[in-house]
């Protein structure tokens, strides 16, 4: 489903979603063959090379899809080398360099043998794989460039730890509750993340201009009102999927309880009525101008990031749905 609907965004994420979902359904499949079908014996000591330097591959796509969407990356390519080089090497070097790898079957024996240098070399590549699982805490957030919201990038990024830490766990312990957790964890991870890339996620346009954006003339009469729309209208804040009045009391140097009084007073609503609002007049006039309009787009250059807020404010706004208002306008 991910690759047949690739094209619908203007990033990269689905590629390389798609890719990293048939690379784990491969990698489960060959698994689960392995342990149940035909005789086969399979190692089950800690931190096997096998194990430790395929997952090092799996997760350098599994922190690359969320930079397409978190900072809209543009040039893909350049950008994984220049982030993904070390684990590359490390995965190059452990898969291909012929070392000769010392078996380890219990904890104890991870211990009696952790200053040989094939062991630490495996204890450093999975290391630098739970480092990585931390390192989206600190990619920089920008609203404008960014298809997702906070609220998104955090769970993911606290899921994608999770599952870091689990892996961790099963190559170093090998007990059989991390094999299930991780297993689990996977499942619904993908699951999760599959749903809101095809159902809720609503991408950043390409051009982030679209004709017929024409601010809205207010009358102001007070500074605070002054300073409210410039800043949510000159300066497009409306569009901002982060905004709220905590975020604007701060940037205005105000406090709520005066910006709750001055949206009721000039505005006759709340302030979310009021960025709603906003939002839904210009995805309004933009159907008006050209019913065919694309809605993701749309939606998304309003500020929404997820298709239910979006659908859920028009219809409270325009008192049908947005189905029912295409229909009115052929």
């Amino acid at each position: 489903m991910l690759w047949m609907r690739r094209k619908e965004t203007n990033d990269y994420s689905r590629y390389v979603l798609a890719i990293f979902c048939w690379f784990t359904s491969l990698n489960s499949f060959f698994f689960i063959i392995r342990h149940w079908v035909g005789n086969i014996v399979v190692n089950k000591g800690l931190l096997e090379p096998e194990s430790t330097f395929a997952s090092i591959i799996m997760q350098m796509t599994f922190f690359f899809y969320p930079l397409v969407f978190i900072r809209s990356i543009s040039k893909p390519c350049r950008t994984l080398t220049i982030l993904f080089a070390p684990l590359a090497a490390i995965a190059a070097v452990g898969m291909f360099a012929g070392i000769q790898y010392t078996a380890l079957d219990t904890f104890a024996d991870l211990l009696h043998n952790i200053w040989k240098p094939d062991v630490m070399f495996r204890l450093f590549a999975v290391t630098m794989m739970l480092v990585y699982s931390f390192a989206l805490f600190l990619v920089p957030y920008d609203w404008q460039k960014s298809g997702a919201d906070k609220k998104f990038i955090l769970k993911y990024s606290l899921g994608f730890c999770s599952i870091g830490l689990l892996l961790f766990g099963l190559f170093i312990t090998h007990a059989r509750i991390f094999t299930i957790l991780h297993q689990l964890s996977m499942l619904f991870f993908f699951a999760w993340l599959i749903w809101y890339e095809l159902k809720e996620r609503l991408p950043v346009p390409e051009n982030d201009s679209i004709a017929g954006a024409e601010d809205k003339p207010y009358d102001i009469i007070d500074k605070l009102w002054m300073d409210v729309t410039h800043l949510l209208i000159e300066q497009q804040g409306w569009r901002n999927p982060e905004l709220s009045i905590q975020s604007l009391s701060e940037e205005l140097a105000s406090n709520r309880t005066f910006l709750g009084e001055a949206f009721k007073k000039f505005a006759g609503c709340t302030f979310s009525e009021y960025v709603a609002k906003l939002r839904i007049e210009f995805i309004v006039s933009e159907l008006m101008r050209n019913p065919k309009a694309n809605m993701q787009a749309l939606f998304s250059y309003a500020g929404f990031r997820q298709r239910s807020t979006a659908y859920r404010n028009f219809q409270k706004i325009m008192g049908v749905t947005l189905t029912e208002y295409l229909e009115n306008l052929k």
